[in-house]
């Protein structure tokens, strides 16, 4: 499992200690997630519009897909999907759902009412805010301690997303004995897209 203790900062030389905000995300972001089991192939997020629609194109070691997800999900949805939008090879839209980023309604019941129940895959999930910290991430080539608000579901599973309710983006998720969690955010690299050249239409 990846080391998730924040006192670990003091191991990594050159940490940025002090709060600095997450640089504006757009597109051409590319986000690497990485896994408990050493054998898995990193998985890559690559952002072709960040707002107010967003869309992204993914892929991990065997296949590629590419999200849409409307500015009215994004905003509103009482969704969140793990896995159903990554279908390898289809470009797959997330009407009243969103995935790897909380929708704002979410972030903000999460904050306010720190209980709520969630359209989870499908299948209604209670989700329940357990606490805020602080997380280490390699932003733009350089250790960064960004905030993150701490949830756990009815299955025991945890999810850590960041503390920004415009970017509530998933860090770090542990299922039992398995672990993903973002390693890397580049944000200043251009002509990122593999396969998205246009906005979605």
């Amino acid at each position: 499992m990846f080391a998730c203790l924040l006192p670990l900062t003091s191991l990594w030389p050159g940490v940025q200690e002090k709060d600095a905000a997450m640089p504006a995300f757009g597109r051409d972001t590319v986000l690497v997630y990485k896994s408990s089991n050493e054998s898995e192939a990193p998985f890559v997020v690559r952002v072709a519009e960040f707002a107010p629609d967003r869309y992204v194109e993914w892929e991990d070691a065997t296949t590629q897909g590419t999200i849409f997800m409307p500015s009215k999900a994004i905003t509103l949805a009482k969704g969140f999907v793990n896995w159903r939008l990554y279908e390898g090879g289809v470009d797959t839209k997330g009407k009243d759902a969103t995935t790897l980023w909380l929708s704002r309604r979410l972030f903000r019941d999460l904050k306010e009412k720190q209980k709520v129940k969630v359209d989870m895959d499908g299948i209604p999930t209670w989700i329940t805010l357990i606490g805020s910290d602080r997380m280490l991430l390699e932003v733009n080539r350089v250790a960064r301690e960004v905030p993150v608000i701490k949830t756990k579901d009815e299955r025991s599973a945890e999810r850590w997303f960041l503390d920004l309710e415009d970017n509530a983006l998933l860090v770090n998720a542990i299922y039992r004995n398995y672990q993903q969690k973002l390693a890397s955010v580049t944000t200043d690299r251009h002509n990122t897209l593999r396969w998205i050249k246009d906005k979605k239409k």
